[in-house]
């Protein structure tokens, strides 16, 4: 079901070279990164986090998700997060936060749970 980890590098390395360095030594996401991922998702659906502070408090995060949606991302989730305006306007500043982009955080913390239920080590 998940691409090989040799993908997430190449596409991490294509972004920005210095954001491979959230990858473990068999090039997937490290389990710190899922974990803190998977917080930022939840906290954004959940309302408790807004689109600029999640941008603000880490700035690797819109890259290592949108890597993550690409690389090892359900053909569902890519489908939402191509329909969701957080990612692609977040750059130009704060946004206002649409219910296609809940949905979207909403099946990433999902996605990243199982994720790290299938190849992260507890």
């Amino acid at each position: 079901m998940w691409p090989v980890a040799h993908d997430l590098v190449t596409y991490l390395d294509a972004v920005d070279g210095e954001l491979a360095g959230y990858l473990d030594e068999g090039g997937s996401l490290s389990a710190e990164t899922v974990r803190r991922l998977h917080r930022f998702a939840v906290a954004m659906s959940e309302g408790s986090m807004t689109p600029g502070l999640a941008r603000d408090d880490w700035a690797d995060f819109y890259p290592l998700a949108a890597a993550f949606v690409v690389v090892c991302g359900s053909q569902g989730l890519r489908e939402l997060y191509d329909e969701a305006t957080v990612f692609s306007a977040v750059v130009r500043g704060e946004v206002e936060f649409t219910d296609a982009d809940r949905v979207f955080v909403v099946m990433l913390a999902d996605e990243l749970e199982r994720y790290a239920d299938a190849h992260v080590e507890a």
